[in-house]
């Protein structure tokens, strides 16, 4: 005999899911304490928004200001002039070999102009705008402690040298966090490939920082091969081919010609030199001190160790510093060392939930961190501060009020002769060539553009009306032993001085003066 169950039976067959509202432990009870919590860590996270919008619009304003009264200088105006003057395919396959950098920040200025006719002011803001890309992927995905982050979004290289600048370093602080932030991600190799042949292509400095992030993450991944299904493992074949693909085709763009100015320099690098040039790549990207710059990175090193990334802090280092010694670098090009060491503490850094579990001795080392750093961060931004005023006081180059004179008196209507490659920071200001002597715009860096100096017999056989000379070196010495003399023997007198100073955080490296001659006699 089939017998029916009951409704009792059945609500008493089955498993209980909920605990009466009265039960002794409560469980039955409404759970407001977790609603409650969620409620207010939504709050907290809003605020934390709140505050990455307020950063991003502060640091938008103080750089929109600095571009304002920045004026640019030789270095900005020859990748705009080149990307003006030329097509890409005689880009990429003649004259990058001769600037020694790769292309992409030209391809980008030669699409700017070629295809939305921007003029030379504009540069500037698309420079500042490859800046805010780097700033706002930084705020939204470094794992640093949020004040962490906005102070970092002020300190030297990222507010003025890689923003106001409007050079192809304005492009690194994206490359390289977007890289750090790829870095463990086994399963898509593609998108740390992408980030990597992009950096490879920006500049030298990036190409280095490329190789070194990409044979940590192949180091992970063969780790990890074991666990990776077939179809990442083909992606990682690929992607590897990729690679090596860009930086044969680096090679190929980028192999100088024997009459490269850079090979053909007569200037000895003597120990002292080398010496010189080693403490400038420790202490400028950090401290502008070596000492306090030495325990900084010692100091680094022993957190990536211990936190089993020593190999992404140490290899860049390894690689950069000799370059920039090698190259004998510039102030401007120390900030690719010190991303390089903020991206590999950004690898190195705990993912989310991790500190939970820190000991006491963990928990210590991870406070420290956080002080060491903001240290380091209130102390470039500090540097911020005083390079940000000086570039509002004083003229950053000379050239702008040059072209404005020449323009004012209606120079380029007459022959014109420039020297030296500083002329090109005043042909920027001209939609042609006005240098008579010279067969481009841009400076083409040659032996055979190295002939371009001061000549009496030939300027007495051209005999030009105007002549534009920039001194970057001890101008007014320059001024009184070489060029009065000569000028006042061809009957040339000085008509203009445009002064600038080529500022490095709280001071400058050379003068970037120009001197404008005029014919008096016939």
């Amino acid at each position: 005999m089939k017998v029916t169950p009951t409704v009792m039976d059945r609500v008493l067959s089955e498993p209980r899911t909920e605990q009466p509202p009265n039960s002794p432990d409560g469980a039955g009870a409404p759970r407001t304490e977790p609603a409650a919590t969620n409620a207010a860590a939504n709050l907290a996270q809003n605020w934390w928004k709140i505050g990455d919008a307020t950063v991003l619009l502060v640091w938008i304003c103080i750089t929109n200001f600095t571009i304002r009264y920045h004026e640019k200088w030789a270095d900005e105006a020859q990748a705009w002039l080149i990307a003006r003057d030329l097509d890409l395919r005689t880009i990429w396959f003649h004259e990058l070999r001769y600037e020694g950098t790769p292309g992409v920040w030209h391809t980008i200025l030669w699409v700017a102009q070629h295809v939305f006719h921007a003029r030379y002011s504009a540069i500037g803001y698309i420079g500042l705008a490859f800046a805010t890309s780097g700033l706002a992927f930084m705020l939204l995905k470094a794992p640093f402690p949020r004040p962490l982050r906005w102070m970092l979004a002020f300190t030297y290289f990222m507010v003025y040298q890689y923003a106001v600048i409007a050079r192809h370093y304005t492009l690194f602080p994206l490359f390289a966090f977007a890289a750090a932030h790829f870095l463990s991600d086994l399963e898509r190799p593609e998108r740390i490939t992408l980030v990597l042949v992009l950096l490879a292509n920006l500049t030298t400095h990036g190409s280095i920082l490329a190789i070194c992030f990409g044979i940590a993450y192949a180091l992970r991944i063969l780790k990890a091969w074991p666990t990776l299904n077939g179809g990442t493992r083909r992606r990682f074949v690929l992607c590897v081919g990729v690679m090596l693909l860009t930086f044969l085709c680096l090679f190929i763009v980028l192999k100088p010609p024997p009459d490269v100015e850079a090979l053909n320099s007569t200037q000895k690098m003597t120990h002292q030199i080398m010496v010189g040039y080693f403490l400038n790549a420790i202490s400028g990207p950090f401290f502008d001190y070596a000492l306090p710059s030495a325990i900084f990175l010692f100091l680094a090193g022993l957190w990536c160790l211990w936190r089993k990334e020593f190999l992404v802090f140490f290899l860049p280092l390894l690689l950069l510093i000799p370059f920039y010694v090698y190259v004998r670098g510039w102030p401007h090009q120390q900030g690719t060392i010190f991303l390089a060491v903020i991206a590999a503490i950004w690898i190195a850094w705990p993912k989310n939930g991790e500190q939970k579990s820190f000991s006491q001795q963990e928990r210590l080392a991870y406070n420290g961190m956080i002080a060491l750093l903001a240290c380091l961060f209130a102390y470039q931004a500090w540097d911020a501060a005083v390079i940000i005023k000086h570039d509002y006081k004083f003229p950053y180059s000379g050239a702008e009020d040059a072209a404005n004179y020449l323009k004012s008196v209606q120079a380029d209507r007459g022959p014109i002769f420039g020297y030296l490659y500083g002329s090109v920071g005043v042909q920027a200001y001209f939609d042609h060539n006005i240098l008579a002597n010279y067969p481009t715009a841009y400076f083409h860096h040659s032996t055979t553009s190295l002939a371009a100096k001061l000549d009496s017999d030939e300027l007495k056989a051209a005999n030009p009306e105007y002549l534009l000379v920039p001194s970057w070196s001890d101008p007014d010495r320059a001024y009184r032993e070489l060029y009065r003399p000569m000028m006042d023997g061809l009957g040339y007198t000085l008509v203009h001085v445009s002064d600038g100073y080529l500022l490095t955080k709280r001071g400058w490296k050379d003068r970037q003066v120009y001197f404008i001659f005029r014919r008096v006699t016939p």
